[in-house]
């Protein structure tokens, strides 16, 4: 600055004009971030889901960075037991974020041969997950025919849930084609 100019009267921050005493007074106050509240910050959500009201753990939740095959923009997942007393083979892939979203999805056995086992550590490597770390979840479709007929059910071997249970992160995984693998397998 020249001699004779003055200091400039305002300065923009954000959408605020701050006057000059307001600048010297926000530079020489010290700015302290006081962390959240414990009880502001939920640690669990409560959801009413395909099955009635759910509470969930956002610490147990599983993450999805490029979210699943036709819902991209939903990444945050958890699962859960049917209701009921007996142990199903079945569980409820909720989505977090949108309540009306769920899965019906059986964990893969990892000793089948269903799956070739190299095309699933093909999986693991590509999305950076130990063997010891991974898991396997297959989404379950239920087929109601038209005459009313017994339910039959299917599920996606073609593009499985790989998970990594150590970072709680998730990855829906195309299998290659050369494995003939079915988006409608039927399970008997």
């Amino acid at each position: 600055m020249k001699s004779g100019d003055t200091a400039p009267k305002c300065v923009l921050s954000h959408t605020h004009v701050l006057t000059t005493d307001q600048q010297e007074e926000v530079m020489a106050t010290p700015t302290e971030t006081t962390p959240p509240a414990p009880e502001a910050v939920p640690s669990s959500v409560r959801l009413t889901t395909l099955f009635g009201e759910r509470e969930f753990e956002w610490d147990k939740a599983i993450y999805f960075p490029a979210g699943l095959k036709g819902f991209p923009d939903h990444n945050v997942f958890a699962l859960a037991n049917f209701p009921g007393d007996g142990a199903s083979s079945f569980l409820l892939m909720q989505c977090l974020t949108e309540p009306e979203l769920a899965f019906i999805v059986a964990p893969y056995n990892m000793d089948s041969d269903t799956i070739n086992p190299e095309h699933l550590e093909q999986a693991f490597t590509i999305h950076g997950i130990k063997k010891n770390d991974g898991a396997v979840l297959l989404i379950v479709t239920l087929h109601k025919p038209e005459d009313n007929g017994d339910v039959s059910m299917s599920v996606n071997l073609r593009a499985p849930i790989i998970i990594d249970t150590e970072r709680q992160s998730a990855y829906q995984h195309h299998l290659p084609e050369a494995g003939h693998y079915d988006f409608h397998h039927v399970v008997k």
